[in-house]
């Protein structure tokens, strides 16, 4: 079984489609690397400039909160430009998020070329084209039955032939990790930390079981077709569904079953529903100050104020109803996308660094918890919380001759000292949390493997070598 896999191996490396995608992945490891240090860099210059500008300019009105970079970019971006940049919390815990898009459900984004990107495309292409003719190729030379009839039984082959596609993969891995990480680290030598370290050879272990089962399958495959060109047609069709065509059609089913309105369509529904609650909550003040119920300036708006906050109340849940949509279509498609390997690892890999949803997660998480500090500061500084939203509304009314011009409440801007202003800080990422997170995916990947290795066992044991 050794002399199988040495041989294997040595066969491997020296062929010419290893070499040329050998070399190819030491360029992209190292490109996507000095890609990603830069997007980096940007983004923390970017995001220094911009919490500066909040610090100097503190407010009991709303407040700006921003995201922090990632240490880990160029393992996994996460979607990151898909994601928010800008948070603006108001006081009473209403939020808008600012710089995202829809694109909630791309896996393959050609702009963020980063490790995740390289290896699932280009190393699980490299595996298919290392072992599509791993069995085939055996049987059509005619040294499939001189090897089974040597005391290697067929168990022991097909353990051979995996255990050498999976080697030579692993070189070829571990030698463009490694270039990718030093120019990272030579790039910006923050990044020579422990957990950059744990964060890389966890992406490294990670990886080798995304690539297992495309050992696996090829394995199946090419135990159960006789000709290795069919077989090499058979795995590009299946490798161009895995990370390809699920992924794009989980976006397309997610948005046609989710069924979520766009905003122009919130804004023409939502906007008109609430004026109307509104205008009943005003018409009811006009008529208690026609019957005498209502006699003083300070009544009409103490019951205004009550009417406007009733409706705003209304205002917010219906836009967190459409961000709770949104966030709940993201994940509907991610649950679809799931079907394929590929997403499995994608995810787990963005689970390990930190990015993507789990990133988002935990920044919404920490604004939660900071926006009631900011609510009892607020209250301490002016006396009372006024829940705010970006939608106001005004009427005039007519009491005892006079106009009275009502608007709906907005927060009050505290004039005196505010150096005691709370800061916003995110809770930083602890090695078990990234674990966690890509725990279920992980998972995920390791019952692919277990699927696809009975059945290569199956295909191999139902081989003819003839």
């Amino acid at each position: 079984m050794i002399t199988i896999i040495k041989r294997e191996i040595f066969d491997h490396l020296k062929s010419t489609q290893f070499v040329v995608l050998f070399v190819a992945s030491l360029v992209l490891f190292a490109g996507s690397s000095i890609l990603s240090v830069t997007l980096q860099e940007a983004q923390i210059k970017s995001y220094a400039e911009r919490t500066i500008e909040s610090a100097q300019h503190p407010s009991t009105q709303s407040v700006n909160l921003y995201p922090a970079p990632e240490a880990l970019l160029f393992i996994s971006h996460g979607s990151t430009r898909s994601l928010p940049a800008e948070y603006t919390l108001l006081p009473g815990g209403y939020r808008v998020e600012r710089g995202t898009t829809e694109a909630n459900f791309a896996l393959l984004d050609m702009t963020d070329i980063d490790w995740s990107l390289i290896i699932k495309l280009v190393f699980s292409l490299l595996v298919i084209l290392i072992g599509y003719d791993t069995i085939a190729g055996e049987r059509q030379q005619g040294t499939l039955r001189l090897l089974l009839s040597a005391p290697t039984g067929r168990l022991q082959l097909l353990a051979a032939k995996y255990v050498a596609i999976l080697a030579t993969v692993a070189v070829a891995l571990l030698s463009g990790m490694l270039l990718g990480l030093i120019i990272a680290i030579l790039a910006s030598p923050a990044l020579l930390t422990l957990n950059t370290i744990t964060a890389v050879f966890t992406t490294f272990l990670l990886s080798l079981l995304y690539l297992s089962l495309f050992a696996f399958l090829c394995l199946a495959v090419s135990s159960a077709v006789h000709q290795s060109s069919l077989s090499l047609l058979l795995l590009l069709s299946v490798w161009v569904l895995f990370t390809l065509i699920i992924p794009d059609l989980s976006g397309i089913l997610a948005e046609n079953s989710a069924q979520v309105p766009s905003e122009f369509q919130l804004a023409k529904e939502v906007g008109p529903t609430i004026q109307k609650e509104i205008w009943k909550r005003i018409g009811a003040i006009e008529d208690r100050i026609t019957k005498g119920e209502l006699r003083t300036e300070e009544e009409v708006r103490r019951e205004a104020d009550r009417a406007f906050s009733d409706g705003q109340t209304e205002f917010k849940k219906h836009l967190e109803r459409y961000a709770n949509a949104i966030r709940a279509r993201a994940a509907l498609a991610q649950s679809y996308s799931r079907l394929s390997p590929t997403a499995l690892f994608q995810y787990a890999g963005e689970g390990l660094v930190g990015t993507g949803v789990d990133k988002e997660a935990k920044f919404l998480r920490d604004l939660a918890e900071y926006s009631g500090v900011y609510d009892r500061y607020v209250e301490r500084k002016v006396g009372k919380v006024v829940s705010g939203t970006f939608w106001s509304f005004g009427v005039t009314v007519e009491l005892n001759g006079k106009t009275i011009y009502l608007r709906s409440p907005i927060p009050e801007e505290y004039q005196g000292e505010k150096s005691d202003f709370p800061k916003f800080t995110e809770t930083a990422w602890k090695f078990t949390d990234r674990l966690n997170n890509a725990l279920m995916d992980s998972a995920g990947l390791l019952v692919w493997n277990l699927l696809l290795a009975g059945l290569a066992f199956v295909a191999i044991l139902r081989s003819d070598v003839r």
